[in-house]
């Protein structure tokens, strides 16, 4: 099914966000949208990562096990963290941050529409 495949993807992309926030926080702090070269700032960075690491690894579980209500419930959830994100930098930055806030909102809308493929069994 279409909605598995991109869970898939989505619970790479997630776990590979965590390796990079873990391994290069500064650079991951420009991505975010609140760049900071501050090391205090790359631990909240790491922290970060570290959700999204487990976020990833919980979609890969859901997906392993064909838990499809479970698996849609926490994709639905990591649309829920990504908009709050995107108002977590936009409160922070404003419009300054137009592409982090770019890639929040859009990964927002594709969880969302993931979700929906769950749901509809596609």
């Amino acid at each position: 099914m279409i909605g598995s495949i991109f869970s898939a993807l989505v619970a790479l992309s997630f776990f590979a966000l965590g390796a990079g926030a873990y391994a290069a926080p500064a650079k991951l702090s420009e991505n975010y949208g609140l760049p900071s070269e501050d090391p205090t700032a790359h631990g909240y960075v790491r922290a970060l990562g570290a959700r999204d690491a487990v976020l990833g690894l919980i979609i890969l579980t859901f997906l392993i096990s064909k838990d499809r209500g479970a698996l849609g419930a926490t994709v639905a959830l990591s649309a829920l963290v990504g908009a709050s994100d995107f108002a977590i930098v936009y409160a922070a930055r404003g419009k300054a941050a137009k592409s982090s806030l770019a890639i929040h909102g859009v990964g927002t809308v594709g969880l969302l529409f993931i979700w929906a493929l769950i749901r509809l069994k596609i």
